[in-house]
């Protein structure tokens, strides 16, 4: 597993315990670089959204396979986690998209979502009651489905329908976790992103 790279962006303040969870398990299987940003490295008043992108893509995120995030109720809120996903799904003739992973955090409400069946059996072997899967359409569907996600990923869902996997964090054994990151590089080739959203230039407030 150590071959596939993996970037974790988190919320340092609300979520820090679970990017440690992960750290531990990455002591035995070696699942993913830690280089995420720490607030306060990059000081965007001095700099523009394409030197933003840059600095991101190439100085923390230029050897990831595989972006995950944690998204807590206030992942949506912050600009570094913007630009970490927006730097993720940046694309040129010399740079292809990376596959992104979601995976909940308690305190989010987002709905789960899956694009293969290994990853339908995974999701469906840790709910108690049918999942009850619907097929979303519309801008609106997606947000209503996805509240806590970041705003540039709802897009990217509702317009360009990526094959983004959203999964409940709890529970998850490590073999699935592996799974899951394992079939997202897997249809690495096949991800397209809206990344139209503005990036984001002030931290919204917690809720």
């Amino acid at each position: 597993m150590s071959n596939i790279k993996v970037f974790i962006s988190y919320y340092h303040k609300d979520d820090q315990g679970y990017k440690d969870e992960l750290a531990t398990l990455n002591k035995t299987y070696r699942m993913f670089i830690d280089n995420s940003v720490d607030t306060g490295d990059i000081d965007d008043e001095e700099m523009t959204d394409e030197q933003i992108r840059v600095k991101i893509r190439d100085e923390y995120i230029k050897d990831t396979d595989v972006f995950v995030l944690l998204c807590g109720k206030n992942t949506k809120h912050r600009k570094h986690i913007d630009w970490e996903i927006h730097a993720a799904m940046y694309k040129n003739k010399d740079k292809k998209p990376i596959p992104i992973l979601i995976l909940n955090l308690p305190s989010s409400n987002n709905r789960q979502r899956r694009n293969t069946d290994v990853e339908r059996e995974i999701i469906e072997n840790h709910t108690s009651k049918p999942v009850g899967w619907v097929t979303l359409s519309s801008y609106s569907e997606f947000k209503e489905a996805f509240p806590d996600l970041p705003e540039r990923i709802v897009k990217s869902l509702s317009n360009k329908k990526s094959p983004i996997t959203i999964v409940n964090y709890s529970g998850l054994y490590t073999n699935e976790l592996e799974t899951l990151i394992k079939e997202a590089y897997a249809r690495r080739n096949n991800y397209e992103y809206d990344d139209s959203t503005p990036l984001r230039r002030k931290d919204g407030k917690d809720e």
